[in-house]
């Protein structure tokens, strides 16, 4: 009987979209506000099965589907031209409205990059000293190609894009917390970039203990005037009810009363719930919230932390 009943289920759901689907959006410029011109959308819905739709001069864009596929979480990928791509997940239903924004990437005209004889400034220049601590989950959850390749690949990058006088960090967190690098000036470049590739996997996500210990790292090297901030690398799967929740919370308020910042990465698809909870959290410790879906995303969020506070 039961087997009858999911038999049902799956019958009566598909039912409900034997007409297609009929997903409309618009797609903006992240910092402007502009609509985006000609941008490619394609959302899979499964292996081989694909719809497809290019934005107007007003950004917006509309696909209609006549297969019979039910309501859920389907993968877009966005494209157009001088923007960086966008890989993630929306979640569709019969009459669908998305609406997206993408980055400009940062170009110049070739012809001025051909007689710009000037040395090239330095890309942190005029920004204050780093003392950057990565909490960084290791929980086995982490253990995909969306997420913990990414992270550590552009969390090299920054590294290489740092000064002699910034410093970094990085705890560990799974079943326990763990210190796998101490505050380290970035003249150490090879034992930190040693560090990161050496990062492994633990198992199940306890994320209130880990912050509290970040705390406290960020503040035993607190730099006066400096950009003091915990980067919190996670696909948000921690596990914490509402006490640990709230707990969690007054660690963040009395971080910044400190003027310690918290911004929070999240690798890979999450819910509209575990998001919501998350950015909460960087609100209350005055620090940016992120989804990274791939390496150019998560080498622009990683590099505008090194430059969240002006000298």
């Amino acid at each position: 009987m039961k087997h009858v009943y999911t038999l049902l289920f799956i019958f009566y759901t598909l039912l409900g979209f034997a007409d297609g689907m009929h997903i409309k959006g618009v797609i903006k410029d992240m910092d402007s506000n502009h609509p985006v011109k000609d941008a490619a959308i394609t959302v899979t819905f499964y292996s081989g099965l694909d719809a497809f739709g290019s934005t107007d001069s007003l950004g917006r864009y509309e696909i209609t589907s006549k297969e019979e596929v039910p309501e859920g979480d389907y993968s877009i990928q966005i494209q157009a031209k001088n923007y960086y791509s966008v890989y993630g997940f929306i979640h569709v239903k019969k009459e669908s409205f998305i609406e997206q924004r993408l980055k400009r990437k940062s170009t110049a005209p070739p012809e001025l990059t051909a007689i710009n004889t000037a040395p090239v400034k330095p890309v942190l220049e005029g920004y204050a000293t780093n003392n950057l601590v990565f909490l960084i989950d290791i929980s086995s959850s982490m253990n995909t190609a969306q997420k913990f390749p990414l992270l550590k690949e552009s969390l090299k990058y920054l590294v290489n894009e740092l000064r002699p006088t910034d410093r970094i960090a990085i705890l560990t967190f799974s079943s326990n917390v763990k210190e796998v690098l101490p505050s380290t000036p970035v003249t150490q470049k090879e034992l930190i970039l040693k560090t990161i590739d050496g990062l492994s996997f633990g198992s199940t996500t306890q994320g209130g203990a880990a912050l509290d210990i970040a705390y406290k790292t960020a503040l035993r090297d607190f730099v006066t005037k400096g950009n003091n901030r915990i980067v919190l690398a996670s696909d948000g799967l921690f596990t914490a009810g509402e006490k640990d929740y709230k707990k969690m919370e007054q660690v963040i308020q009395d971080g910044s009363e400190k003027n310690i910042a918290l911004s929070v990465f999240c690798f890979g698809k999450n819910t509209e719930y575990v998001n919501g909870r998350l950015k909460k959290l960087t609100s209350t410790g005055h620090g940016n919230f992120a989804t990274i879906n791939n390496i150019d995303e998560a080498k622009l969020y990683m590099l505008e932390e090194a430059k969240a506070v002006k000298d």
